[in-house]
């Protein structure tokens, strides 16, 4: 297989969220590369760019629901990536607040996991805080082999898998990756990022 696009991580648990949740077709001739931190994975993607010429989806977490720090983030990575890429398209995707969100678009199967209701207070808890809730109702003692269950249990709930690959960072996720291993793939005209050498 030929490698036409590198997805780059913060740790192996995002690498395992995102090859649970995007659709197969999107990963043909991508490969993962998993950091060891954020500073870590943006290293790894400006020297992908710039020493291999493939282009990268850099995925951290945004640690942060506001609004304007999220774009200011945005912001600095774009400009991280952009001086170290010689025109090779890459794009930056900032997992509001965490890339843990994903696991908990399917509030259903969360209430028939856990076998209670949450209330309001805690539902917005979840969303500010999605990892620390999972940690909470799944027990934080050997959370990550939990985590891995959880995953497993998502993989076989086709509607599950649905309803996290109708959230915006996998939808430009995919799209990204798509359109620089597809060459027949058409944008739409509300993609997120545009096709001028930089994605954002």
């Amino acid at each position: 297989m030929m490698t036409q696009a590198y997805v780059i991580t913060e740790g192996e648990t995002d690498r395992e969220i995102l090859g649970t949740v995007l659709q197969p077709q999107s990963l043909a001739d991508v490969e993962f590369i998993v950091g060891a931190g954020r500073y870590s994975a943006q290293s790894l993607a400006r020297s992908v760019l710039a020493m291999e010429g493939i282009p990268v989806a850099l995925v951290v977490d945004a640690d942060t629901a506001v609004e304007s720090a999220v774009e200011e983030q945005r912001g600095l990575l774009q400009n991280a990536l952009r001086q170290a890429s010689p025109g090779i398209e890459f794009l930056v995707c900032l997992a509001i607040p965490e890339i843990e969100i994903l696991l908990i678009q399917d509030w259903e199967f969360i209430q028939q996991l856990t076998g209670r209701e949450f209330s309001r207070m805690e539902t917005e808890f979840a969303h500010l805080a999605p990892r620390k809730f999972l940690r909470e109702i799944l027990g934080d003692e050997d959370y990550p082999v939990k985590a891995q269950k959880l995953l497993q249990q998502i993989a076989q709930r086709p509607q599950t898998l649905q309803i996290i690959q109708e959230h915006p960072l996998i939808q430009q996720l995919e799209d990204f990756l798509h359109s620089v291993t597809d060459p027949d793939f058409a944008l739409g005209p509300s993609s997120a990022f545009h096709v001028a050498g930089m994605y954002s």
